[in-house]
């Protein structure tokens, strides 16, 4: 059950439609003030764990979000917290991409090209390059064939890198991982212990 209706406001945005639903967000296709798609992830505070907080008490993935300025990652554009039938949320709006997952993308395709291939590839790992040389290092953590876009608006396939749920700073350290919900057959082996590095997402890419 969404929480948001149709045509509802949160911020300078009005719901378009609902996209979809997870444990502890979810999300939508709105129109901000100038009548422009926008994607807006909403989230529940009371259902994060400990770990999706920094030490300011701030919901980590906005705190992150803020820093995403790359293009092959989602556009950071605004974001913001709102009271809904008495429930804390917070709210991440990033620019609408016309596109599809490339999970979806292969399914369509039936197969993939060398050249599609070496494109996504390397797309993912020039925004992973870029999480990773910021002046506080961020893991993303979730890197799968659902959480690369394909975006083809432009006429070219230019992958982006959405969903930033699991993403942590690398200096938090080991126990500010919580690996429940993510999948295991894109999981680093050292992951599975709640060890998380650069070299945790770049096995991540493999699997991709």
């Amino acid at each position: 059950m969404f929480t948001l209706a149709k045509k509802q406001q949160i911020g300078n945005y009005t719901i378009t439609f609902p996209v979809k639903e997870g444990d502890y967000a979810e999300t939508y296709r709105v129109k901000d003030s100038a009548g422009k798609n926008r994607f807006l992830k909403l989230i529940n505070c009371a259902k994060l764990h400990r770990t999706q907080f920094d030490a300011d008490g701030n919901v980590l993935e906005v705190e992150i979000a803020k820093q995403l300025d790359h293009p092959n990652i989602v556009k950071y554009r605004d974001s913001g917290e709102t009271i809904i039938n008495g429930r804390k949320f917070a709210y991440i709006v990033f620019d609408y991409i016309s596109g599809e997952t490339t999970s979806q993308f292969l399914a369509r395709e039936g197969e993939c090209s060398v050249y599609d291939a070496k494109t996504i590839v390397l797309g993912v790992l020039n925004g992973l390059k870029f999480l990773h040389s910021l002046h506080e290092p961020v893991i993303h953590n979730e890197i799968t064939l659902q959480n690369v876009m394909v975006d083809v608006s432009s006429g070219a396939t230019i992958p982006k890198i959405i969903d930033f749920g699991y993403a942590r700073y690398l200096s938090q350290g080991s126990t500010a991982f919580n690996k429940n919900g993510l999948s295991p057959f894109y999981l680093a082996p050292e992951a599975l212990n709640g060890v998380f590095s650069v070299k945790s997402d770049i096995f991540s890419a493999g699997a991709v």
